[in-house]
């Protein structure tokens, strides 16, 4: 990623372009695997805009971060604290545009992400991914991640693997 790439906190005025970047990077990873009509319930339904805002973009214990490309987002990534384990933190969504795939912002954003874990007292980060997904596979084991279990996501209908990390 490039000095004109830059990784920011997101606001409220980036929602839509969040719910774009998830479309475009759902459609490319997950269309084979669950349908085009059900990525795009999914997406219309997990990123709606007024509901990151309400859910994501707002709560200060949820890190939310865009990265921008020639001033139009190109990628996100959010995290949030486990409930139950005080140094447990989940990434719970990361996602480029397709055309970024493979430029260092993915990297770029779950670097963020971790250095403001670690700043607030995590030292664990847990993710899950789903198993037919080999560009997110990929991406976290050479990011340091390590598979630590399997499981079936009741609600999608896939398998998931799911992924931890030391920070």
């Amino acid at each position: 990623m490039t000095d004109d790439s830059p990784v920011r906190p997101a606001t409220e005025s980036d929602a839509a372009a969040i719910q774009r970047v998830a479309r475009d990077a759902w459609h490319a990873a997950y269309d084979a695997v669950l349908g085009p009509e059900r990525v795009d319930e999914t997406v219309s339904s997990w990123y709606d805009p007024e509901r990151l805002v309400e859910d994501d973009v707002e709560p200060d214990d949820r890190p939310l971060f865009v990265a921008e490309v020639d001033g139009a987002v190109v990628g996100f990534a959010e995290a949030a604290p486990d409930g139950d384990d005080d140094g447990l933190a989940h990434l719970y969504r990361i996602y480029v545009a397709p055309d970024h795939w493979g430029d260092g912002i993915g990297g770029a954003l779950l670097a963020r992400v971790e250095s403001v874990l670690r700043e607030r007292g995590f030292d664990r980060l847990q993710l899950s991914v789903m198993a037919e997904n080999d560009v997110g596979v990929g991406f976290y084991e050479s990011h340091g991640f390590d598979r630590v279990a399997e499981a079936h996501n009741d609600q999608l209908g896939i398998r998931e693997y799911e992924y931890r990390k030391e920070l």
